[in-house]
């Protein structure tokens, strides 16, 4: 595996890797609403992380049926 030609070190994203656990940034290849494409520096995989961001709680009682 190779590092993508789309890796830039001014593009990172600070989450540790989920397959080797090395703990410097990864490579942010791309992204689309709330999930992220990285790509690991060390071990050089590549996955989709959801960041979350955008979830906010809903009321409790929003679906409720009377």
């Amino acid at each position: 595996m190779t590092l993508d030609p789309q890796a830039d070190l001014g593009r990172r994203a600070w989450l540790p890797c989920r397959y080797c656990g090395d703990n410097t940034a990864l490579y942010l290849l791309d992204s689309d609403v709330n999930m992220i494409w990285v790509q690991c520096g060390r071990c050089l995989r590549r996955w989709w992380h959801d960041t979350g961001v955008g979830r906010g709680r809903r009321p409790e009682h929003l679906f409720d049926v009377a």
